[in-house]
C-alpha cells in the first residue's frame, strides 16, 4: 500500500514538469518578425546603431530576402535586466508603419497629457505588435511623471523608466529611425 501511495504521488508531482507552457509571452505579430522567420529564403541582416536613451538601446534593422529581392525595416529597442547569477537581454521591434504612430502617441503624451496633474493615479501607454509598451504614469510620490518602456509586456525585467522629459530624445531616435528605414529600404 505504501508503495502504491508513493508512485501516485510522484506521478502527481512529476505532470507539471511535462506540462506545456501554454503563455503568450513570445507570440508577435511583427511584420518584420514574419518576414525573417517565413522560410525558404535567404535573408541578409544589417544593424545600425542609433544610441540609446537612459537604458533602452535603439538601433535600426534593415532586412533583404536575397532571392527574391525585397527589403523591409524595422526599429528594435532593446534593454537588459542584469542580476547577481545572469545578465538578460530583451529586444523588441517596432515595425516601420508603426514606428509614425508611436511618435505621434509620445507626442501627445508630451503636449498634452505631462503638463496636466491627474486627480488620480494615471497611466497612458502605445503598444505596438510585438508587446512593447511605451508610455507614463504619475508618480503620486514624486508628484510627476514617470516615462517607461517595456520592451517585452509580460515581464518587468525589460522595462526601463527614467524621467519623462527623455521622451523628446526618444522621439528624436524614432523620427531617426523612420529616415533611414525609408531610404534604406528603396
Amino acid at each position: 500500500m505504501k508503495r502504491f501511495l508513493f508512485l501516485v504521488i510522484t506521478v502527481l508531482l512529476s505532470v507539471p514538469c511535462f506540462a506545456q507552457k501554454s503563455t503568450n509571452e513570445d507570440k508577435t505579430e511583427s511584420k518584420t518578425l514574419e518576414f525573417i522567420s517565413r522560410g525558404s529564403s535567404l535573408i541578409r541582416k544589417e544593424f545600425y546603431d542609433l544610441g540609446s536613451v537612459k537604458g533602452v538601446q535603439c538601433e535600426v534593422l534593415i532586412v533583404t530576402d536575397l532571392l527574391k529581392n525585397e527589403k523591409m525595416g524595422c526599429l528594435r529597442l532593446k534593454t537588459k535586466y542584469t542580476s547577481s547569477y545572469s545578465t538578460d537581454t530583451y529586444i523588441g521591434t517596432l515595425d516601420y508603419d508603426e514606428i509614425e504612430d508611436c511618435i505621434k502617441s509620445l507626442n501627445h503624451i508630451k503636449d498634452n497629457i505631462l503638463p496636466s496633474i491627474p486627480s488620480t493615479y494615471t497611466e497612458v501607454e502605445y503598444s505596438t505588435r510585438d508587446n512593447i509598451k511605451v508610455g507614463a504614469y504619475y508618480n503620486e510620490k514624486k508628484l510627476s511623471w514617470t516615462a517607461y518602456v517595456y520592451i517585452k509586456s509580460y515581464t518587468s525585467r525589460s522595462a526601463e523608466f527614467f524621467d519623462a522629459a527623455s521622451l523628446s530624445l526618444l522621439v528624436n531616435k524614432m523620427a531617426s529611425a523612420k529616415n533611414m528605414i525609408a531610404e534604406k529600404i528603396k
